[in-house]
C-alpha cells in the first residue's frame, strides 16, 4: 500500500498564502458602492440692475415722443379739444404738449398760436425751461417749415382758382360772341327768306 506524500510544511504555507492573496484580490475586484452625488450648487445671487439717473433733457425727449404717439391716436374732435385747453398757469411741459396738439389740428389760426407758445418757451430763462428749450427750437423750426408749405399751397390754390375764373370768363365771352354771331345769322336768314319767296313780275 502506497502512502500519499504530503508536501513539506513550507510548501503548504506558501500555498495557503497564495490562496489568501487570491481571496484578497477577488475581494478587491468587487465594485465599490457609488459615492453620493454632490449637493447642487447654490443659486446665483440675484442681479440688481440699477438704471443710471436720467438727464432732464432725456426725460423731456421721452415725454415729447410719448405725447406725439398719444396725439396721433386721437380723433379730430379730441385733438381739437386738446389744442383748446387754456394755457394760463400751464407748465413748460403742458405748453409744449399743447403746441404739438395745435400743430396737428389744421384749424385756422392754430399753427400761429402754436408758434406763439413756442416763442414763449424759447424766451423763458428759468431753469425749468432749460431741458425743453432745444426741443422747442426744433419744433418751432418744423412749424415754420409747415407754415411755409401751407402758405405756398394756399398761394398755388389761389392762383389755380384765379386761372379757373379767368378761363371761365374767356369761355363766357367766347360763348357770348358765338351767340351774337348766331343771332346776326338768323336775322340775315329772316330778311332773305321773303325776298326769295316773292313771285316774279
Amino acid at each position: 500500500m502506497s502512502t500519499i506524500e504530503t508536501p513539506p510544511l513550507p510548501i503548504r504555507a506558501a500555498r495557503g498564502l497564495a490562496v489568501m492573496l487570491a481571496a484578497i484580490a477577488l475581494a478587491g475586484c468587487v465594485a465599490p458602492k457609488p459615492a453620493p452625488p454632490p449637493p447642487p450648487p447654490p443659486p446665483p445671487p440675484p442681479v440688481v440692475k440699477c438704471d443710471p439717473p436720467r438727464e432732464p433733457q432725456d426725460l423731456a425727449a421721452r415725454h415729447l415722443l410719448a405725447t406725439e404717439d398719444r396725439l396721433s391716436a386721437l380723433n379730430t374732435a379730441d385733438l381739437t379739444a386738446e389744442a383748446a385747453r387754456p394755457l394760463e398757469g400751464a407748465s413748460i411741459e403742458q405748453q409744449l404738449d399743447q403746441a404739438l396738439a395745435m400743430s396737428r389740428t389744421h384749424n385756422p389760426g392754430d399753427l400761429a398760436r402754436a408758434q406763439g407758445v413756442l416763442e414763449k418757451v424759447l424766451h423763458d430763462n428759468t431753469p425749468q425751461a432749460d431741458p425743453w428749450r432745444s426741443f422747442a427750437r426744433l419744433l418751432a423750426y418744423r412749424l415754420a417749415e409747415q407754415k411755409r408749405a401751407e402758405d405756398s399751397a394756399e398761394r398755388n390754390a389761389a392762383q389755380l382758382r384765379e386761372a379757373q375764373r379767368d378761363n371761365q370768363r374767356k369761355l363766357d365771352d367766347a360763348n357770348a360772341k358765338l351767340e351774337a354771331l348766331k343771332a346776326i345769322e338768323r336775322s340775315l336768314n329772316t330778311r332773305q327768306a321773303p325776298a326769295a319767296s316773292s313771285p316774279r313780275s
